[in-house]
Formats: C-alpha cells, structure tokens, sequence
C-alpha cells in the first residue's frame, strides 16, 4: 500500500486565533480558506483540550467547542497526531517548555512565559519538515522568537523589575514564523470569502472586531493591514 503523499505545508492553529475567530462567528471561513490551501490546518492535542475537551464540559461554551469539534470531523481541521505521533510531539513539547520558561528569570527565579498550547505548536513546526506557518494571536510567543529583547523590555515595564534574558538558547528556535487571525481575515477579504457583502468597510470592521475579542494587534498594524487592499 502506497502511503498517502505528505502535505506540502502546514498551518498550525493555537488556542487563541480559534477562539478569535469564533467569538466574531467567523469559524466558516476555515472552510473556505482551507480550499484556498495547498496543505493541512492542524491542530495539537494540547490545543484541542483547550478548545473542545475542557469547555464541552461547560455549558457556557459548550456550543462553541461542538462547532470546532465539527471542523475536525469535517477534515477542516487535522489532528497533528496525523502526521507526528503523540510521543514525538510532547518530548519536543516538553523541551522547548524547558528552553523557553527558563530563558527570563526576575531575580535568579524563571518567570513561565509559555504554556504547553503554544508550545506544542512549536514543537509541530520544527517535526515536521516542511513548510509551516503557526496562527498564534497573542503576543508573547510571536515576540519571544521575533523580538525577545523589545519582549523584556515589555515585561519588565509590566512587573516592575529587571530581568535577565538568555538569547542564546532562544536561538534554537529562529525557525518559527507566525501570523494572526487578521493576517487571516486579510486574506479571506482579498478572496472575497465573507458571507458579508464586500465594501471598504468591512475589513476594517472585521479587524477591530478581532482585536477586541483576542487578536494581539495595535492600532497602526490595523492601518498597515488596510493601507495593504
């Protein structure tokens, strides 16, 4: 038996950029993106805890984790268990938790950056040895590889202390590359793939809904977006 050719490339979906995405009842555009991709929309078991296994025992969310939990039947959404198994995934998981939660440290003692949702989309990206995107709406991971030291800045502002910073070991990570859900929904209007009629306010309004329920994105990096169309 031949076994099935491997994608060309992947997107990798974190908890936040989903939950973005279905907060503004914007969850159909998976579909149609995915049709529009040359590759995988995948997501880790860590994240699927998060987004179906936790809050299905929830009836305040539960409707949103069976909405999610149909794009995965549906094969919108793949298990990453597809195409790494499990084992794999949570050694690299694990080292990369080790590398990052002890890479900032306020007074000798490592301050937790990352959680083992982001993480494993990391881990992901570096097994699987093609092209890889993650979709990652908050800020401290997108910046721990891309701006680490404007990342300490950020966070020694916010506690009030000085803190240390090992770039080094951070470099192991330079591979990575990241995007938004509004990178996203930038896409989805260039392709005209809302349900909603497209008119020179509807990115805009899409974009701000984003930003107000998830998306880590200033006011200029929504200028940038519309000045793009």
């Amino acid at each position: 038996m031949i076994p099935p050719e491997k994608p060309k490339k992947f997107l990798i979906f974190d908890t936040g950029s989903i939950i973005t995405l279905s907060m503004n009842g914007l969850l159909y555009l998976l579909g149609k993106l995915k049709k529009e991709f040359n590759g995988e929309f995948i997501i880790t078991p860590h994240t699927k805890k998060e987004l179906i296994d936790r809050p299905m025992k929830i009836k305040k969310y539960e409707f949103e984790a069976i909405k999610i939990k149909n794009l995965i039947r549906d094969g919108i959404l793949k298990m990453s268990n597809n195409f790494i198994k499990d084992k794999l995934l949570n050694r690299e998981t694990d080292r990369i938790l080790k590398i990052i939660n002890s890479s900032m440290k306020s007074s000798s003692k490592p301050i937790e950056l990352i959680h083992h949702g982001e993480a494993s989309c990391i881990a992901f990206s570096n097994l699987c040895n093609c092209e890889s995107v993650i979709v990652i709406d908050e800020r401290t991971t997108r910046m721990l590889v891309e701006s680490p030291l404007s990342l300490k800045t950020m966070m020694e502002k916010k506690l009030h202390t000085s803190l240390s910073l090992n770039e080094k070991d951070l470099k192991t990570l330079k591979n990575a590359r990241f995007i938004r859900s509004t990178e996203l929904l930038y896409i989805a209007y260039k392709k005209s793939l809302f349900n909603q009629r497209k008119d020179k306010t509807l990115l805009e309004a899409a974009l701000y809904a984003a930003k107000y329920k998830g998306a880590a994105i200033s006011l200029q990096e929504i200028e940038e977006i519309k000045s793009l169309v």
